[in-house]
């Protein structure tokens, strides 16, 4: 500031400072004086700048703070995420454990089918080894029955299960006429043997359609056999043969009064 003074001074002539006296000088001196102490104490006390609303501090602390927000919401994922999977591993172990439980059920079928499978080959082999050996004593039975003594009861009985015997061999063969021609002598031994006339019945009336052979015969097991456990069904099958018998005919079983005609 001295050198500007110095400057402003140097450029009055003398002429000019004579002039103007001595007052002029003062006052601009003074006045000159009061604008350097100003400028002094604005560069001792200097004003600090103001902030603004959107200062670098702000900026960062809203930053900091969406970071904070955006990792807590990365581990709720996570964490739904890491439950899922856990429900999805458990769904698949029990899938799993169901899965192994059916295949086992499977397998235990399959060998359990295979030990019947083989069972019944056995079961089957046995039979007819029983067949054959039971056909082979029923003829030398039946080749006896010719030198039979009218009066030998028992051997008219052992005759007459021979008989039965061979009528049940023809039936497994499916030769069912042969089967009724057996029981027919089995009954004409043993007329008080009501499993025999069942099955005359029961062949005759099922596979040769002669139901009026099965009507009587069945009625014929009704009597012999009255408490039977099989009485209901018996009795509808008379109903049975009775009903075809009336699509033919107008049969004399229907005029006998109840009785049973018991005569062969």
């Amino acid at each position: 500031m001295g050198k500007q003074c110095k400057e402003i001074l140097s450029r009055l002539k003398p002429e000019t400072l004579k002039q103007a006296g001595i007052g002029f000088c003062v006052i601009f001196i003074f006045a000159l004086g009061e604008n350097v102490c100003a400028h002094a104490q604005d560069a001792a006390n200097p004003t600090p700048p103001q902030q603004t609303v959107g200062s670098a501090s702000d900026e960062s602390q809203a930053e900091r703070d969406e970071f904070v927000k955006e990792i807590r919401r990365v581990e709720n994922l996570n964490k739904k995420y890491t439950q899922e999977i856990e429900d999805i591993r458990s769904l698949l172990a029990d899938k799993d454990t169901d899965y192994q439980k059916r295949m086992q059920v499977l397998e235990d079928k399959l060998a359990s089918q295979q030990d019947e499978s083989t069972k019944s080959e056995v079961v089957q082999e046995q039979s007819q080894q029983t067949t054959q050996e039971l056909e082979s004593k029923t003829n030398e039975m039946l080749a006896k029955g010719g030198d039979m003594d009218p009066q030998d009861q028992k051997f008219r009985e052992e005759l007459a299960k021979a008989h039965y015997n061979m009528g049940n061999i023809y039936f497994q063969r499916g030769e069912y006429q042969r089967a009724v021609v057996e029981y027919y002598q089995a009954v004409d031994l043993m007329p008080n043997d009501p499993d025999t006339h069942y099955n005359l019945a029961f062949v005759s009336g099922e596979f040769l359609g002669d139901q009026e052979t099965a009507l009587k015969h069945y009625q014929w097991y009704l009597y012999l056999k009255p408490d039977a456990p099989d009485v209901a069904a018996v009795k509808e099958k008379i109903i049975q043969a009775k009903f075809s018998l009336r699509t033919k005919m107008d049969s004399p079983l229907e005029k006998n009064d109840g009785n049973f005609n018991l005569t062969r």
